[in-house]
């Protein structure tokens, strides 16, 4: 059954991702963008990592999506045109690589054999007990983490990863606020010579003097 619920998930993310890549309007592919972030945060859920889904839905979902969105409203080529259409030439070997790297990740992942005196996680049929399942039993020493979640991510944020935590919010503000001076320096029309402009004031005619008799 989880197995039939995965792919019932994990099928429609995969159409959304490519959706985004293969769309030729920037909105439509930031669109299916954020339904691909859905259904990895569906994908969270099913492992059971309930804090990553929040998270993944409040992060990625609520906030980088309308980022992205932002940043495309400060493009003038939205739609695209034949410009920034890629080659075929680049589109087979672009195409070729990232299927190698899909099969690499996909054979990794399948033979992994396991940390030492562990079985691989392939050849479990069922997960890790938990407190919730067995509270007297003895729990593997991961368990703390799966049961308290929340605590553990803080601590790893605000501990060693602290830095690339910073580092990455520090990027996505310079990103901004590069993609506002870039759209506020096109939109500012050059200033014109003035002797390229034409003079458009109307020529006042000539008084006409009226001879008065004696």
């Amino acid at each position: 059954m989880s197995q039939v619920l995965f792919l019932a998930i994990a099928g429609p993310g995969l159409v959304m991702a490519l959706l985004t890549v293969l769309s030729r309007n920037l909105i439509h592919a930031a669109l299916y963008l954020v339904a691909f972030f859905f259904v990895v945060a569906c994908l969270f859920v099913m492992l059971e990592a309930e804090f990553l889904a929040a998270m993944q839905v409040l992060v990625y979902v609520g906030a980088v999506a309308i980022l992205l969105l932002f940043g495309i409203m400060l493009t003038r080529n939205i739609q695209g045109d034949e410009t920034t259409r890629t080659k075929a030439i680049v589109v087979v070997p672009a195409g070729a690589i990232a299927l190698g790297l899909l099969a690499v990740l996909v054979l990794t992942i399948a033979r992994e054999p396991g940390m030492p005196g562990r079985a691989a996680w392939s050849s479990g049929a069922r997960r890790p007990p938990s407190a919730a399942d067995s509270p007297t039993a003895l729990l593997p020493p991961r368990a703390p983490t799966i049961n308290n979640m929340a605590k553990t991510i803080g601590d790893e944020l605000m501990g060693r990863h602290v830095v690339a935590f910073e580092l990455a919010g520090l990027l996505l503000t310079v990103a901004v606020v590069g993609a506002v001076a870039i759209s506020i320096r096109e939109g500012v029309a050059p200033p014109v010579p003035e002797a390229a402009v034409p003079d458009t004031t109307p020529e006042e005619a000539p008084l006409e003097t009226a001879s008065v008799p004696t």
